[in-house]
């Protein structure tokens, strides 16, 4: 990894470097996002057929959808999606992120990032919380009643006290949250405590509470503040700086600055290793699921394993095998953060370079939560599991190809 940005570095890196994510507002999805607006529905991971999505992503947005009164019933939600009579995107293509089934209709509400010397924004939903909830594929009056809390009091409750205090600085609730133990994705108790502390005067009782009750909550804001920043350094020509990785249960894809939108895909992997919550097997878990991995993209999450000792052991590795673990990733990140430490002498690591990746073998780990295969259940564990190798072949292929010169036959 280089220790310092080049003389002449890469722009895309030189802008990675420069993005100060700020949240300013929870909105109703359809405020911030025209297709959602325009009765579209949106999920985690590459786009995919309806009809090809695991269970727990068929769930979520069958409920999601009934939820916001396009259908009667989940199934006669699922039944209109498969016609391809409500349109259906991935969250990235829309500009912003989901955890795990990653679903979000019109009117669930959604962080909005901004920063301010670009302009630019990026969204995400809030967080339910741990074990039966929605993004897990789980269904049920009480998933039902706490996304309908979540519409009608914690969004409103948040854009209330965001008013107050002014915007929050994610990078900075993120330094000292790494300081206090967390890594940002699976792990995100101090950032969560932080958050609170930030905005407690202006909150009511009951979502201060869930927000002190939920170590997750944090989780969401590190995913907008990621993604925000990955958006600002999107878009370099010749650029191999990764910008996105996202799964659907089905297929992992990856974008890279210098090729734009454009989606490389492979198979989603299962967990390996994990650690799950008895009684349950390996045989429950579902491939790997959702955008949360653009916490690893940035450089945090599993890239930054070192800052959080308990991070390990909740996704199955040892506490031990953190030392070679950050020395193989140093090889593949593009550089060191001009902000966030991993300790006092060592800098988190700023994004990812796919070219690296390619020529190393040593492709990004990322620490996620494990939903059970069937819908209903929820999530039964975390665990780490690598995006797919031939991924990150096409695309050095494809952002090659543009930067070769072509040559016309006389």
């Amino acid at each position: 990894m280089h220790t310092t940005l080049h003389a002449d570095p890469d722009p895309a890196i030189a802008a990675l470097a420069a993005a100060v994510p700020l949240l300013v507002d929870v909105r109703p999805a359809g405020e911030v996002v025209p297709a959602l607006a325009d009765g579209a529905v949106s999920h985690a991971g590459p786009p995919i057929d309806p009809r090809r999505m695991c269970a727990p992503m068929r769930t979520a947005l069958g409920v999601a959808l009934a939820i916001e009164g396009r259908a009667e019933t989940a199934e006669e939600a699922l039944a209109l999606l498969d016609a391809g009579a409500i349109p259906l995107h991935p969250n990235h293509d829309l500009g912003g992120v989901g955890p795990m089934s990653g679903a979000v209709t019109a009117s669930m509400p959604v962080l909005v990032a901004r920063d301010e010397a670009t302009g630019s924004t990026a969204w995400c939903p809030l967080n339910e919380g741990s074990g039966k909830v929605l993004r897990y594929g789980a269904d049920g009056p009480e998933v039902v009643r706490r996304l309908e809390w979540m519409r009608d009091v914690l969004g409103p409750s948040l854009a209330h006290a965001l008013r107050e205090h002014g915007p929050l600085d994610l990078l900075e609730v993120q330094r000292v949250a790494l300081q206090q133990g967390d890594e940002c994705h699976h792990r995100t108790d101090a950032g969560s405590r932080l958050t609170h502390d930030a905005l407690a005067p202006w909150l009511p009782a009951d979502v201060r509470e869930f927000i002190l009750g939920n170590g997750q909550f944090f989780l969401n804001l590190a995913m907008v503040s990621a993604k925000l920043a990955m958006v600002c350094a999107a878009g370099v020509p010749g650029s191999p700086l990764l910008t996105v990785i996202a799964r659907n249960g089905v297929e992992v894809g990856i974008q890279l600055s210098g090729t734009g939108d454009r989606w490389f895909v492979g198979p989603a992997a299962l967990p390996d290793p994990a650690r799950l919550i008895a009684p349950f097997t390996p045989e429950d878990m579902n491939p790997d699921l959702g955008d949360s991995a653009i916490v690893e993209v940035y450089g945090l999450g599993a890239m930054a394993l070192s800052a959080s000792p308990l991070a390990a052991p909740s996704v199955g590795l040892s506490v031990d095998e953190t030392p070679a673990i950050m020395e193989r990733l140093h090889r593949i990140g593009a550089a060191a953060h001009p902000t966030l430490r991993l300790s006092e002498a060592t800098p988190a690591i700023l994004g990812v370079d796919a070219r690296a990746v390619v020529e190393t073998g040593i492709r990004p780990p990322v620490h996620t939560g494990i939903a059970h295969r069937e819908p209903g259940v929820g999530q039964i564990g975390g665990g780490v599991t690598h995006p797919p190798f031939e991924a990150f072949v096409a695309a050095i292929a494809a952002l090659d190809a543009t930067a070769a010169p072509t040559t016309v036959s006389a």
